[in-house]
């Protein structure tokens, strides 16, 4: 199945033009650029998309200088551009919650996007977006709307039953076609002027709404929370077990694998000997940070120029990892750092 796009771009005036009249409106602008080319000695100004990006676009070009890009601890004050990016499959269900969720970020709205990738579905996934981001399209204040909303289907022809889905002998052929979907929507997505990037979980049920400010703060170029299980009798039970630093232990394992072996965690059948953030003491600061090895994508902050210079979900075994771990991986050969906090817990749903 082909590629399908459905994008919907906000102009800052709240309504959208007809055909008749953005022709007229290319036609313009066209004119008024030619105009001030001409009689400014033909020196090309760049208009400020954001603070630090100067965008020049004509109907065929773009031109835009990326070298004040930047990504600071106080984003929001600096007009950063966070990107949201959740992949999807059959997620109806949970949407209406991660759409309540999204509404309380305190992150300014109008310096976020949204993107999703839809795979293998046969609910109503893609409706409920296409309506989201309809009702976001009109909203009267543009500081109360979402910079763009991307909605991205393809399909993998990869379907596993529910009961199969955590399977030990499964997870490297399953979690390979989860990195697949990550790189396509980090690339469909990822514009010129995204400072930051957010994976987060449709599923991810519970978080305090001044998540993105207080992770950013950390300055970090990849940072994650402490991911628990969302259960009713409110007990302490660890969700995200793929937020873990090496061990001696897991070090002299390694060493006696095959290259291409992959290790996935929690799984009594190969013990990996790995120190989970889940079992980290809770009480020394929620914004206290330690090293990372490997991190989930539950709720991960990633400073864009990570992606951006090459590190990407891998689908093959990299380092003994694959998808988010051996994004990891990946980030920390390239000299990034990568933490987490022990002490920021968030909530993640009970899958099927």
């Amino acid at each position: 199945m082909p590629t399908v796009k459905y994008e919907l771009l906000l102009p800052s005036n709240g309504f959208f033009l007809t055909r008749k009249c953005l022709f007229l409106a290319l036609i313009f602008s066209s004119l008024l650029c030619a105009g001030l080319i001409f009689f400014s000695g033909f020196e090309l100004g760049l208009e400020p998309l954001c603070d630090s990006v100067k965008v020049l676009e004509t109907p065929h070009t773009t031109i835009a200088n990326m070298n004040n890009l930047r990504a600071s601890p106080n984003g929001a004050n600096d007009l950063q551009r966070v990107l949201i990016l959740t992949p999807l499959k059959d997620a109806s269900k949970y949407l209406d919650t991660y759409f309540v969720n999204l509404e309380r970020m305190s992150y300014p709205k109008h310096l976020t996007s949204l993107a999703f990738l839809v795979s293998d579905t046969s609910d109503d996934t893609v409706d409920k977006l296409t309506k989201y981001a309809e009702m976001n399209g009109k909203r009267r204040n543009p500081l109360d709307r979402y910079e763009r909303i991307s909605v991205f289907v393809k399909d993998f022809n990869f379907d596993l039953p529910g009961d199969q889905r955590h399977k030990y002998e499964l997870q490297p052929l399953r979690r390979s076609y989860l990195a697949k979907a990550r790189n396509y929507l980090l690339t469909a997505a990822l514009n010129a002027e995204h400072s930051w990037v957010l994976w987060l979980d449709v599923d991810v049920v519970l978080y305090d709404k001044s998540i993105i400010e207080d992770l950013m703060s950390v300055d970090a170029d990849v940072v994650v929370p402490n991911c628990l299980l969302n259960r009713e009798d409110g007990e302490f039970w660890g969700y995200d077990k793929n937020n873990w630093q090496e061990t001696k232990e897991s070090k002299k394992l390694q060493k006696t694998l095959d290259e291409n072996y992959v290790l996935v965690e929690g799984y009594y059948e190969f013990p990996t000997h790995r120190k989970y953030m889940v079992d980290m003491p809770t009480h020394l600061g929620r914004l206290k940070p330690v090293p990372l090895d490997g991190v989930g994508a539950t709720f991960t902050l990633v400073k864009a120029a990570v992606h951006r210079e090459g590190a990407n979900f891998p689908p093959y075994a990299f380092q003994h990892e694959i998808e988010t771990e051996g994004f990891a991986k990946m980030a920390k050969r390239m000299g990034f750092e990568v933490v987490g906090l022990p002490g920021y817990i968030i909530y993640h749903e009970m899958n099927d």
